[in-house]
């Protein structure tokens, strides 16, 4: 596996106009991510701000030093991925390619427990063009495609900071794709937790030997 660059630490890409509003200005409604820490154990948000992070984790990544003073680790892609996190990167290609890779550099050298739970937009049903997504199907004893948040189910919270006139925030038109990678370690640890509380599932919610499958994401509609 020769993935060992993406452990370096490369340059963010610039982003056009377009791409930031449809990338920077997205944020994950509440009940998604604590679906994420109660099911699949998260404490860490990769690739955040201090305008957009959930509270509820005890840590979390910028790209900006001066987040340093807002209690921001900075530069998610200087160290290894560790201990069980979500990455809900910028929709940029380039940035959510090197993401993905790292993430995977990471699980297959970790020795620890590790899994991330990359949340990537579906321009396609099928993710059949993506690039991360041909990389994660490279590796299937790493990646695990979870399942899908529909279109009509997707709801990001709202704004309040967005106030660009000039480029108004427009309606996504994508649906977004969970993909775990994990090493096995992390997979065995999260099958078996919720194999435990499997029994304090929704009926609606799938259920399989214990197997951790997309009920994490459930409900997908705010309460």
């Amino acid at each position: 596996m020769d993935l060992s660059g993406s452990a370096s630490t490369p340059r963010f890409p610039c982003v056009s106009a377009i791409c930031e509003c449809n990338s920077y200005a997205r944020i994950l409604p509440s009940h998604i991510t604590t679906a994420f820490q109660k099911r699949a154990l998260v404490t860490e948000e990769k690739m955040a701000s201090p305008l957009d992070y959930d509270p509820k984790f005890p840590r979390y990544w910028s790209e900006h030093p001066r987040d340093k003073v807002f209690g921001a680790n900075t530069n998610a892609f200087s160290s290894r991925f560790s201990g069980f996190s979500i990455c809900h990167t910028i929709y940029h290609e380039n940035t959510m390619l090197l993401a993905t890779r790292h993430a995977i550099y990471s699980a297959a050298v970790s020795t620890e427990k590790t899994a991330t739970f990359m949340l990537l937009p579906s321009w396609n049903k099928k993710m059949t063009t993506n690039p991360y997504a041909s990389l994660c199907r490279k590796y299937p004893h790493i990646c695990k495609f979870l399942g899908t948040i529909p279109l009509n189910q997707l709801q990001y919270m709202k704004v309040p900071f967005w106030n660009n006139i000039q480029i108004p925030l427009s309606k996504h038109s994508w649906e977004l794709q969970i993909i775990a990678i994990w090493n096995t370690k992390g997979r065995v640890c999260l099958n078996a937790h919720n194999k435990t509380g499997s029994k304090n599932l929704p009926k609606r919610s799938p259920r399989q030997s214990g197997k951790f499958k997309t009920y994490i994401i459930i409900p997908t509609k705010q309460p």
